[in-house]
């Protein structure tokens, strides 16, 4: 049949027109559908609102089914053209979520979205045909609902971000500002001066040369919620609730931003960690927060549409931390010369998956992969943290650029805290500002065949660098070898301020070790080390017994855990299914924990002694049993013999191994 050129322009016209037209309506159907799964994710794990950064995904995801639309337009040929379309569509989408999916094995993750799209698609075909008004109406009433659906939620809870309606007393003159910087999720054994071999860390190195280092310090927790909730309260996971099993902190126990505002301090909070949100209720008594995390550059790799314009080339330069740099540096320019003290908290997420997501010089510091191999190296492991089973090749191919890309992390984060050092410095004011860095947990990379946190109960989840700084109460150069809990943050700053912390505090000031004249071991002080992991069981649910990555009994994903650390023993118990089972490790001999000497008949006088101090901790901190359901507990109800104690452990030496 001859066609002239203008009918074959008209056919052509007409083909591209309908594909373009299926593709706006699929893609409009696949985008609600992955709308849904993200806010419900969003209102399952307890999150404030990401509205903005939700909302955005819908009209990426409908020009990319445009364009797929244009692309597969001249599939309008075929007699069924019209159902063809859509169905192809589908298919092109399935093979899209398959390419960037986070656990390739779980195929309802990344085909049903897309089914489920296509089925809603037919539906609104035939229902176009009837009432095009009411499928109008419904694809703008429907991402509108969906969106609001987290707000309602947040805000039926009270999440809300409140200086706190608190009655502030003016501070007293010549107070120091307070710096609180995280390192999130950096661990010890990478920072160069913990004796790494790479120099990763060359502001803390030397910033901690100018105050006191701890070398061998314990995260309370194994996860950024519960760990910053210990750091904002002193006390632990299984006292202030916040652990995963419940993911919000109530008022009960009043935070450190709350202490530092009432006592006149000028309350400020920058970080891309959307847990440090009032819908956690972190941001209890900061007076301003800059909600960092509300951009979405650190929460990418939950998401389809900016999983896949990461692999196109749309990936942002980093986890947000560079934003946060520059919202402490705008602050600190329009900050009144003479206002009152600040307490700043910052936290920097860099180190943290996806580990790929860095500035190139950070991300190829130590590695000459190519980004889209690093990509995929970094997918595996992340999806390894949420239920991905990793083959012993894979754990091989991925290993050593997993810690390249870990260490670059770590330096881009060092490099971040450089800049917060900078800008005290210009100001004037770096030497008579309370300096404290640390990092709220710890990573595997590999180790135990793991990758991440959270699970694990290993030292590469809980040993943290954590350092102070303050010229005018902290000598320069001190090092701490004895064992300590980051859990005496909050009492140590209040120290530093010559302030006393509420008796809810369940740990005392490290300020009396930082300035004891020798640098021999004081175990009276810094005690007691305790580490807690409750089950989240959004996570746990995602692993089955034989596809564990992780080799250890420090791994499980279920049950609860408290480890007790004291002189070079580690003891730990883990709670599961009505039963409880113990376990030892001497650090000293066996820093990878591979050898539990908990059943060992020559370690038996040790293991209890170790216990008796363990349960004598217990008491006095009034520590739930890890079978018991856990509740916070109101600080009212706190007696001022636990708020400061100064309990003599069962043993009066160190102990030594048998």
């Amino acid at each position: 049949m001859n066609l002239t050129l203008n009918q074959i322009r008209r056919n052509t016209n007409g083909w591209m027109k309908m594909g373009a037209i299926s593709g706006l309506g699929f893609g409009l159907t696949a985008g609600i559908v992955h709308l849904i799964i993200g806010n419900i994710l969003i209102i399952v794990m307890g999150m404030a609102p990401m509205t903005l950064f939700s909302a955005t995904t819908l009209p990426i995801e409908t020009l990319v089914a445009i364009t797929v639309g244009l692309l597969t337009s001249p599939l309008f040929l075929l007699k069924k053209g019209h159902l063809i379309h859509p169905a192809i569509m589908a298919l092109v989408w399935i093979a899209l979520e398959r390419l960037v999916a986070v656990n390739p094995a779980r195929v309802a993750m990344w085909a049903m979205p897309s089914i489920f799209a296509l089925l809603i698609y037919y539906s609104f075909k035939k229902l176009w045909q009837k009432s095009r008004i009411t499928v109008v109406a419904a694809a703008c009433i429907l991402p509108v609902a969906i969106l609001l659906c987290p707000v309602l939620r947040f805000y039926s809870i009270g999440g809300y971000d409140a200086a706190n309606s608190v009655k502030a007393k003016k501070a007293p003159s010549g107070m120091p500002d307070v710096v609180f910087v995280v390192m999130d999720t950096v661990r010890a054994q990478n920072v160069s001066s913990y004796g790494y071999q790479r120099k990763t860390t060359p502001f803390f190195d030397n910033f901690a040369k100018e105050g006191t280092l701890f070398e061998n310090a314990t995260s309370p927790g194994t996860w950024s919620l519960a760990a910053h909730a210990s750091l904002f309260t002193g006390t632990l996971p299984s006292v202030h609730g916040a652990h995963g099993e419940s993911n919000y902190l109530d008022g009960s126990i009043p935070t450190l931003a709350q202490f530092m505002s009432e006592a006149g301090f000028d309350t400020q909070c920058f970080t891309a960690n959307a847990y440090i949100s009032s819908g956690y209720g972190l941001t209890r008594g900061f007076k301003s927060t800059d909600k960092a995390w509300q951009s979405g550059e650190g929460a990418r790799g939950f998401v389809f549409i900016y999983r896949l314009m990461d692999v196109i080339g749309f990936m942002p330069e980093d986890k947000g931390g560079s934003k946060v740099a520059n919202n402490v540096r705008n602050w600190m320019a329009n900050r009144p010369v003479n206002g009152p003290p600040a307490f700043v908290f910052v936290n920097f997420l860099e180190a943290h998956f996806p580990a790929h997501q860095l500035p190139s010089r950070f991300r190829n510091a130590y590695t000459d992969e190519t980004l889209s191999t690093l990509r995929e190296y970094s997918q595996m492991a992340f999806g390894a943290q949420i239920g991905r089973h990793l083959s012993a090749s894979e754990l091989n191919r991925i290993d050593q650029p997993l810690h390249d890309l870990y260490d670059g992390g770590i330096s881009y984060t060092d490099y971040l805290l450089g800049e917060i050092i900078d800008i005290w410095k210009a100001r004037g004011t770096l030497d008579n500002t309370v300096f404290v860095v640390l990092g709220d947990h710890g990573e595997h990379v590999g180790e135990h065949k793991m990758h991440g946190h959270m699970l694990s109960m290993y030292q590469e989840d809980l040993s943290v660098p954590f350092m102070f700084r303050y010229p005018p109460r902290i000598a320069a150069g001190k090092r701490v070898p004895q064992p300590v809990s980051t859990l005496g943050t909050f009492a140590t700053l209040v120290d530093l301020l010559d302030m006393t912390p509420p008796q809810s505090v369940q740990w005392d000031s490290l300020a009396p070790i930082m300035n004891a004249d020798d640098n021999a071991p004081h175990p009276e002080l810094g005690q007691p080390v305790i580490s807690e992991r409750y089950e989240k069981k959004l996570v746990s649910s995602r692993f089955t017994p034989g596809a564990l990555n992780g080799e250890g009994p420090l791994l499980t994903p279920w049950g609860r855990y408290r480890a007790f650390r004291m002189d070079r023993y580690k003891y730990i118990r883990h709670f599961q299914n009505g039963s409880e089972n113990t376990f030892l490790f001497d650090l000293e001999q066996d820093p990878h924990e591979l050898v539990d000497l908990a059943n060992k008949p020559e370690y038996a006088s040790t293991l209890r002694e170790i216990e008796q101090s363990y349960e004598s901790w217990n008491q006095q901190l009034k520590l739930p049993g890890l079978g018991m359901k856990p509740s916070p507990v109101s600080s009212a109800h706190y007696p001022s013999s636990i708020a400061h104690h100064t309990v003599s452990q069962p043993s009066k030496a160190p102990i030594s191994a048998p």
